[in-house]
């Protein structure tokens, strides 16, 4: 028997939550797994995810303060300006 659109998105509603029960169950088991290896081995959180490019300041506005990591648009502070001016060292 041919099954019907509604049939088939009605399993994969039953199939997606069977896979979030199942993805619940076992988040617990990998999450204590992690938590003993980063005991164990003394990892810190730098080291696990590494610097948050947000956080990494490359230039500074001199006159107010502002900072800029680099990424995305520049800040009209900066825009057409020598950026070697603002570099944070």
């Amino acid at each position: 028997m041919v099954e019907s659109y509604r049939q088939v998105r009605a399993r994969i509603r039953r199939l997606e939550a069977e896979a979030e029960a199942l993805r619940h169950r076992e988040l617990r088991n990998v999450v204590i797994d992690m938590r003993q290896k980063i005991r164990e081995y003394g990892i810190s959180p730098e080291q696990l995810f590494g610097p948050d490019l947000f956080d990494l300041v490359q230039y500074r506005d001199p006159a107010t303060g502002q900072t800029w990591n680099g990424r995305g648009r520049p800040p009209n502070w900066i825009k057409g300006k020598d950026r070697g001016l603002f570099r944070v060292d």
